[in-house]
Formats: structure tokens, C-alpha cells, sequence
């Protein structure tokens, strides 16, 4: 086998011009996908940290929270400030959290490994697919869940099954979350992503634990659903 120096560098190197661009823009491609998420997590931490937030708990959850395991339920246009939250008010519970296999998907789960969390990559609205049965499986090992009910491609503010099912089978509670900004940009996707102006005051409810389904039958999935619609709905007017 030869060892010459010239010759690892002509097997390593394109061999024409129009494989040196493919070997460049794949390269920058690997960069880019491998730093955003460490850039966009220190942006989140850092802006967060400028938010003057007030967190309105009235059962006490985020200052006692319960031993089991919870599903925490947002929608999908207030998930930017939602890990740093959590890392900070819940820092020795684990988290997982149900994201889609897109490839912005693969972003936000890189993005989440950042603040210690996992990520089920797969839809929450079929009960085959391997994010469905990931989510189920690490739930069963203790874990927290975090869905975005109308996530991950909408409609905006419309609960998907998805969410009521897991409750259901892990008989699990879920916890609604609403957050409103005093400022804010909103971006023009499907969900109107909200991005917060610095140093804007952030308005946090944590809800009452909603039980879970007892079982997959029509009126217990839509009182589930009527529950935690009615606990989300302050966010669906901003």
C-alpha cells in the first residue's frame, strides 16, 4: 500500500472544477447545519435572559412540580422560548420532545440537543410511525414530553389528535402552557412564529393539569380535547 503524501492528497482532492464546487457547497451545507444550532441556542439563552418574564402558576406547579412525569402542551408558534424555560424552572427533570422528520425538523432537533433534550423524530398523528412509538417508549422511561398540538405543519391554533393520544396511552397528565409577549415580531410562516423584542415582558400561565383520557373512546378524547383547547385559547388571539 503506498503511503506517498502526493498521492492521499489527489485521492482527498476534486478532480475538476465542477467537483470542487459540489465538494464546497456540500461542505458549507455540513457547516452550516452543524453550527446553526449552536448559534441559534446561545441567541435563544441570550435573548431570553433580556425578557422580563411573570409566570402566573396558580397551582404551583413550576414551584412544586409532581414526581410524575408530565406532557407539557404549547402551540407551535411560541416554541422559540420554550427549552430555556424549561431548562431553567425544570433543571433535574429530562425532556422529550416530538418533532417532524423534516429537514427542519433535523434543525430544531439538533437545536434541542443543545439544551439537553432529546428529540422523537416522526408525526404525532399516526400511531405506526416511529416518532408515535419513540415518544411512547422514552415516556415510559420517565420522561417529560413536550407537543405542540397544532405542529408540525397546522393549521395554526387546530389541536391534532396526536397530543390526546399519548395522554391517553401513557396516562399521562398534560400541562398547558400559554405565553404572550409585550413585543414581538411575527414571522410570515404557517404559524405566525413569534420572536420576542428584547428586553419585552413575557406573560407565562401555567394551567391545571388536565387528566388524561381513560380510554380511546370518543367522548373521553373530546372532553380531553375541550379541556386543553379552552386552557389554550388566551394565546389564539395574539
Amino acid at each position: 500500500m503506498s503511503s506517498d503524501p502526493e498521492s492521499k492528497r489527489t485521492r482527498s482532492a476534486p478532480a475538476c472544477p465542477q467537483d470542487l464546487g459540489a465538494w464546497i457547497t456540500a461542505r458549507r451545507r455540513s457547516l452550516r447545519r452543524n453550527l446553526s444550532p449552536v448559534l441559534g441556542a446561545l441567541l435563544i439563552r441570550r435573548l431570553t435572559r433580556t425578557l422580563r418574564p411573570t409566570i402566573e402558576d396558580p397551582q404551583g406547579i413550576v414551584s412544586h412540580p409532581p414526581r410524575e412525569p408530565l406532557i407539557f402542551a404549547f402551540w407551535h408558534n411560541r416554541l422559540l422560548v420554550m427549552p430555556a424555560l424549561y431548562s431553567r424552572h425544570f433543571p433535574e427533570r429530562k425532556l422529550v420532545a416530538l418533532v417532524s422528520a423534516s429537514n427542519d425538523g433535523e434543525v430544531l432537533a439538533r437545536l434541542l440537543a443543545q439544551f439537553g433534550f432529546e428529540a422523537a423524530r416522526g408525526s404525532s398523528s399516526r400511531r405506526g410511525s416511529l416518532g408515535f412509538r419513540t415518544i411512547l417508549r422514552l415516556g415510559r422511561e420517565g420522561r417529560d414530553i413536550a407537543v405542540t398540538p397544532d405542529g408540525p405543519r397546522g393549521p395554526r391554533y387546530q389541536l391534532q389528535d396526536g397530543v390526546l393520544q399519548v395522554a391517553q396511552l401513557l396516562q399521562r397528565p398534560v400541562l398547558p402552557i400559554t405565553c404572550r409577549f409585550s413585543r414581538k415580531w411575527e414571522l410570515r410562516s404557517w404559524d405566525r412564529f413569534q420572536i420576542p423584542h428584547p428586553f419585552s415582558r413575557c406573560t407565562i400561565r401555567v394551567g391545571s393539569l388536565i387528566a388524561p383520557p381513560r380510554n380511546d373512546s370518543p367522548s373521553e378524547l373530546a372532553a380531553c380535547r375541550d379541556a386543553l383547547e379552552e386552557a389554550l385559547r388566551p394565546d389564539t388571539a395574539s
